[in-house]
Order: C-alpha cells, then sequence, then structure tokens
C-alpha cells in the first residue's frame, strides 16, 4: 500500500482573510464617511457612514467620479 499526497500550511492566508473581514466590518459600521476611489479618480467603495453624510446611496456612488462629493470650487484639488 502507498500513501501519496501533499500538504500546504493555510496558517497566514487564513490571518489575513479575518484581518480582512475585521477591516470590512470596522468600516461599514463606522459612522465616519470612508470613500475609496481608483487612481483615475471613480469611487469604488461607499459606506454607511458616506451614505448618512452626503445622502447618497452606496449604488449612486460608486462607479462616480470622486469629483460628484468635491465641492466645484475644491475640484482642481483632486487632479
Amino acid at each position: 500500500m502507498q500513501f501519496v499526497g501533499s500538504s500546504t500550511d493555510i496558517t497566514e492566508r487564513k490571518r489575513a482573510e479575518q484581518a480582512t473581514r475585521l477591516l470590512a466590518a470596522i468600516v461599514e459600521s463606522s459612522h465616519d464617511a470612508i470613500v475609496s476611489k481608483s487612481l483615475n479618480g471613480v469611487i469604488t467603495s461607499w459606506n454607511k457612514g458616506a451614505e448618512t453624510a452626503v445622502r447618497l446611496r452606496c449604488g449612486e456612488a460608486v462607479g462616480q467620479n470622486i469629483t460628484l462629493i468635491i465641492p466645484p470650487e475644491r475640484r482642481d484639488e483632486e487632479e
């Protein structure tokens, strides 16, 4: 009888996944507006705090340009 197999230690990957879940929960439950954007200025995430502060739902903001929430007189600072 012969056994052939392999094993992989996934401890670090599991820790990283747990840290990511914890950070996501903190961001989502924060009362502060937390918004992320891509390098080209497109909003990629929008938490409940942002919904309250800006009065736009996540689905209305994600995919839009960040200038959506920047006052016109300060938009030149974004670039």
